[in-house]
């Protein structure tokens, strides 16, 4: 940041309290904001002309929906909501402000989500990081220490790794789950075996044992090999990830 890094005392956090009220605190007040909980500080808006999409991610762990304001943001939810240690998490709940020679800046983190029972705040890695996007992470080092807050940097998956993942999500949900078809089909991953086989041994349906076995792989219960597609003729297995 020119003129040099800014101290705690000159970072404050804005956001909206539960009763949808404007709060700012200087970052070292903030440590105990339960800024997983809480709506967005604005709700984001497509930009004419630019790359952007809206969207409701929801989170599947804790039935909260995450408005993202990007195709970058939305599929790092994907990979948050995957991650078994995250748990509550919101997206761009807090604003950090401060000023620096005569100018006003502001940075608003991606999510904020508890890891582990700590508070993590995160940030989505641009496609090319520049010099104010390095300033703004020492900035965010900054309040992270003085607030107790975790920081993570984040980077969206792509190409194939983006391409499963999406398969996976949409078959994520666990409202339409049928536990002993669930039990039914991982018993037959006992061994590797294509999906496939493993539905027509468990004599289900084909699309609605093809999207229980991406559910299983998506809740880590089975595993794949996520560097080539996914298709009903991929191999699955219990057990360790290899």
């Amino acid at each position: 940041m020119p003129g040099g890094l800014v101290s705690a005392g000159e970072i404050a956090v804005r956001y909206l309290d539960r009763f949808g009220r404007q709060r700012e605190h200087p970052v070292a007040q903030a440590g105990e904001v339960p800024f997983e909980e809480l709506a967005p500080l604005e709700q984001p808006v497509p930009y004419p002309g630019r790359q952007s999409f809206v969207t409701n991610a929801w989170a599947s762990a804790t039935d909260q929906l995450l408005a993202c304001g990007s195709l970058r943001q939305q599929h790092c939810a994907i990979l948050l909501d995957r991650d078994p240690a995250v748990g509550l998490r919101s997206a761009a709940p807090m604003e950090l402000r401060w000023s620096r020679q005569g100018r006003r800046h502001r940075l608003r983190p991606a999510f904020v989500a508890l890891r582990g029972g700590r508070r993590e705040v995160i940030c989505v890695k641009p496609e090319q990081p520049t010099g104010r996007w390095q300033a703004e992470q020492e900035v965010l080092a900054v309040a992270a220490a003085a607030a107790g807050w975790q920081v993570r940097v984040m980077e969206p998956p792509t190409g194939v790794e983006l391409d499963n993942l999406q398969l996976l999500y949409a078959a994520r949900s666990p409202r339409w789950l049928q536990e002993e078809q669930a039990r039914l089909l991982a018993r037959q991953f006992a061994s590797p075996r294509t999906i496939r086989c493993a539905v027509r041994a468990a004599a289900l349906p084909p699309h609605v044992g093809v999207d229980l076995a991406y559910h299983l792989i998506w809740a880590r219960h089975l595993h794949t090999d996520m560097s080539v597609p996914l298709t009903p003729s991929s191999a699955a297995w219990q057990g360790e990830d290899r």
